[in-house]
């Protein structure tokens, strides 16, 4: 029925509203109470941040949990229990990555550069110990130092999770994996946890402003595999490894 409709989308807006608007102002709010005073007095600002920036988004879920009723989170405990090592994930949705974020206190990820250029925004990514993605600032000095800062976030218990396919997945199916996760799981010679994420994708679809409140949905992860390779054998391969990972992948899916 028409009516049902824009009621339905109305309610959809509404939700939408509030729950962006508490993730946006919240950083406001965190920002002038907490981040500034962790970056003037915190021993270790990356770990203050990254744990700061957990909190709020957690609090951002249980708020989506409260008035997304149709919408259920299963996430095991083999999952919110890893650390000091490299999570890879397909990638469904703009959730993911926060939904990560909620579930991890230490965490790190890789995030486009051009978000590092946006005032304030900018300036708390790279305090958190963020990546930058573009090639222009991982070469040279500038890699090297970000590699061993990772080698030392996962030594001290905290993850990194990767998406490689890079960006999100219209229609559900994997896109090619970049190999550099794998380069830099070898470089620190860290375990890899694969995480399969499903149905972050009907909650908040691809091409729509508004969260999709009215379906009935169970948002799921699961850890479909943990590789330990031997990073120092002659036979290792980024490249096999990448693609080994991706058929995990494709046969969960």
């Amino acid at each position: 029925m028409p009516f049902l409709k824009i009621i339905h989308r109305i309610w959809n807006f509404s939700i939408t509203v509030i729950l962006w608007s508490y993730f946006l102002f919240g950083y406001l709010f965190l920002l002038a109470f907490l981040y500034i005073p962790a970056f003037i007095i915190a021993r270790k600002m990356a770990a203050t941040l990254q744990n700061i920036n957990h909190v709020h988004l957690r609090c951002f879920f249980a708020l989506t949990r409260a008035l997304i009723r149709r919408t259920k989170f299963e996430i095991p405990d083999q999952v919110r229990e890893l650390r000091s090592c490299v999570i890879v994930c397909n990638h469904l949705s703009y959730l993911d990555p926060i939904l990560l974020v909620s579930i991890y206190p230490r965490q790190i990820t890789i995030v486009k550069n051009t978000f590092f250029k946006v005032p304030i925004f900018g300036w708390f990514l790279k305090s958190a110990g963020y990546i930058p993605s573009a090639p222009n600032e991982m070469m040279g000095a500038a890699m090297i130092n970000n590699l061993e800062s990772i080698k030392k976030h996962l030594a001290d218990g905290g993850i990194l999770f990767v998406f490689p396919e890079g960006t999100r997945s219209r229609d559900g199916k994997l896109a090619p994996f970049n190999k550099g996760v794998f380069s830099i799981a070898r470089y620190c010679r860290a375990p890899i946890n694969l995480v399969l994420i499903r149905n972050t994708n009907l909650l908040f679809r691809h091409g729509y402003f508004s969260f999709n409140t009215r379906v009935f949905n169970t948002i799921k992860l699961e850890l479909i595999g943990t590789l330990e390779p031997d990073f120092k054998s002659y036979d290792f391969s980024v490249s096999a490894i990448a693609e080994n990972v991706r058929k995990l992948f494709e046969k969960k899916l």
